[in-house]
């Protein structure tokens, strides 16, 4: 179901709407918002973050249709939007696309060709890549060099993560979680923040800890994680999970599993690789010499 929002001051659109795109939204093609203006609109985003398309009307109070352009760059950079212009209104639409506007539709509006745009532009949407994946290229950036991500852009309910905790320690983080009625992006997100604050208030909790932490967030959201820990020093390699999690040792001689139970110590030039059985991303970490 694609979540749009309508943005307009006019106090029947809401109702026109519903009449309008019924079929839409009795089949579950759509699911409807409404915002009277700009900020009200900005409210609702970060209430509903995975709102896939606005619609947005030019002229409203408080904040209008062009500067609710520009906000949407910084918190919803992936949302599309269509502007609802004044036919002939040249230079209002071109100020609309100059500001990052999908597409137009102009008054008075036609519901029909309102609802092709809309479809056409969730076909972007979908196109482009996912907020899961944004995030993850960002966590990506500040990874050290001596690990290597594979993410393939696709459906992916996947995060992986590094942080230092000191100098000498290195946590990794493997999140996955199980489908429920909280979207994907959403549900991963959250238990990354809770997973990577309980690790850094204490580097050696227990996985169980961390289920019930989520379970208070919401009761809905299960999750599996890996947590492995790396010392530069002495170059000690340990792991626990809770889920469908493989790692792998390659060293000269070949390829072996790594049991949880173990504590292995890395040479120079070998690594590790941890992969989730149900996706085909994976972390590596090298084991290589310190500068």
């Amino acid at each position: 179901m694609a979540k749009i929002l309508l943005v307009d001051d006019e106090p029947d659109i809401e109702l026109l709407a519903k009449q309008k795109f019924r079929k839409q939204i009795a089949s579950g093609a759509f699911e409807i918002f409404y915002a009277q203006n700009g900020q009200k609109a900005l409210d609702l985003i970060r209430e509903i973050p995975d709102i896939a398309v606005v619609v947005s009307d030019v002229n409203m109070p408080e904040m209008d249709g062009l500067v609710l352009l520009d906000k949407l760059k910084e918190i919803a950079p992936t949302t599309k939007t269509i502007i609802v212009s004044a036919y002939g209104d040249l230079k209002t639409l071109r100020a609309a696309m100059n500001r990052g506007a999908f597409d137009f539709v102009t008054k008075p509006v036609d519901f029909n060709e309102l609802a092709n745009t809309i479809e056409r532009t969730l076909v972007q949407c979908y196109a482009s890549p996912s907020l899961l994946y944004s995030y993850q290229l960002l966590l990506a950036s500040a990874f050290p060099k001596r690990v290597d991500l594979n993410y393939p852009h696709g459906e992916n309910a996947l995060l992986w993560d590094v942080i230092a905790l000191n100098s000498q320690q290195l946590i990794f983080m493997g999140i996955s979680i199980l489908p429920s009625s909280i979207p994907k992006d959403i549900g991963v997100s959250i238990a990354h923040g809770v997973l990577k604050s309980a690790l850094e208030e204490d580097p050696d909790f227990p996985l169980h800890v961390f289920e019930k932490k989520l379970a208070i967030v919401h009761p809905e959201l299960k999750a599996h994680v890996w947590v492995g820990y790396y010392h530069k020093e002495n170059h000690g390699f340990s792991y626990k999970a809770t889920g469908a999690f493989k790692v792998q040792h390659t060293t000269k001689k070949g390829k072996t599993l790594f049991p949880s139970s173990e504590v292995g110590l890395l040479n120079l030039g070998e690594s590790i690789t941890i992969a989730s059985l149900s996706s085909s991303s994976y972390l590596t970490l090298f084991c290589l010499s310190e500068e």
